[in-house]
């Protein structure tokens, strides 16, 4: 017999239901998301959180959530956690700052990325659309629960993203944790080596390698990549320039402190016109302290012929930089994850 619900969740397995005695419920208020799982009607299921919970909604208790989706929900814990200690008050950068997983995935088709979900070998469970099955077991010590959902400890997402995703969306996951304060390399390191004889361990090292702290965007992690790519000497990340009389003039994406050779990336906000004046600004006055400046978009990294051709511009702007080095008024200031971008 079925009893009224008001208190039913907005993805909904039909086993629950029938528990419940909710059957109707599903069939007045839900629509089929997947295989035994019913969402509310007009639930958008695109959404990287709705997602989530459909692939976890009628799974058995010993499967655990990891992957990009383990990644969403200790990135939205650590960013409450950070407001917390403000007093609830919104940072000096931003109030919200947006989350970098997502979920997005430009290889697979409609853009989605599957839901990791990683279970021992001896559960039955089959993979299915919009999730991916990892036969992994997974230590109690790397089992935690967040927002209802139990899930991989953030070394261990950390390391099954490093070892299992394409190599710049690696990097671009460990940056954000290290961002984060999720993640001391140093652990990462050390779980890799005690299990090298693992799959893509090779990988995650390399993967390791390249990340780097203080991030402050995924755009920033990717033109870093194909800035390596390019040949390019290893940067500094969100460093401070200085001018002779050590006051600031800016803090810079990417920067090689030999030829003074600056990386910018200009996302959305950098379009509108006060935003284009300020930035010219800020270059003019670091090429007056001797310095090269080669600006990215998102459509320099879009495809291999536009990320070859901005490779070719940067490799351009290292020369001019090197020949200008000696003649070079710039001091290189203390990296400051909080401080301010523009000119003081």
């Amino acid at each position: 017999m079925d009893v009224a619900h008001d208190d039913l969740p907005a993805v909904l397995a039909a086993r629950d239901a029938r528990r419940r005695g909710a059957r109707a419920a599903l069939r007045a208020g839900y629509v089929r998301a997947a295989s035994g799982v019913h969402v509310v009607t007009g639930t958008d299921l695109d959404d990287p959180d709705v997602r989530t919970r459909v692939a976890m909604a009628a799974v058995p208790d010993e499967v655990t959530l990891g992957g990009w989706a383990a990644a969403r929900l200790h990135e939205r814990a650590a960013l409450a956690a950070a407001r917390a200690a403000r007093g609830g008050r919104p940072g000096r950068r931003q109030a919200d700052p947006m989350a970098w997983f997502d979920g997005r995935d430009d290889r697979v088709r409609g853009g989605q990325g599957p839901v990791l979900l990683l279970a021992p070998p001896e559960v039955r469970l089959e993979p299915g659309p919009g999730r991916r099955l990892l036969r992994s077991r997974v230590a109690a010590g790397e089992r935690v629960v967040l927002e209802g959902l139990p899930a991989t400890s953030a070394l261990r997402t950390a390391f099954d993203l490093a070892r299992l995703g394409p190599e710049t969306e690696a990097v671009v996951a460990l940056d954000r944790l290290r961002a984060l304060d999720l993640l001391d390399p140093g652990d990462l390191e050390e779980l890799i080596r005690s299990r090298r004889r693992w799959r893509g361990t090779v990988a995650a090292r390399r993967a390791l390698e390249l990340s780097a702290g203080g991030v402050e965007s995924p755009q920033e992690t990717r033109l870093r990549m194909v800035w390596l790519a390019a040949g390019l000497p290893a940067p500094l990340c969100n460093a401070v320039v200085l001018d002779p009389d050590h006051r600031f003039v800016a803090r810079v994406d990417l920067l090689d402190p030999t030829s003074g050779l600056v990386g910018e990336y200009d996302g959305a906000v950098h379009a509108d016109a006060d935003r284009r004046s300020s930035d010219a600004g800020r270059q003019e006055r670091l090429c007056s302290l001797g310095m090269e400046v080669v600006r990215a978009t998102s459509a320099d990294l879009v495809s291999a012929t536009a990320r070859a051709r901005w490779q070719h511009r940067a490799r351009l702007a290292l020369r001019r930089a090197l020949g200008r080095r000696a003649d070079a008024r710039w001091l290189l200031g203390a990296v400051d994850r909080h401080g301010p971008r523009s000119a003081v």
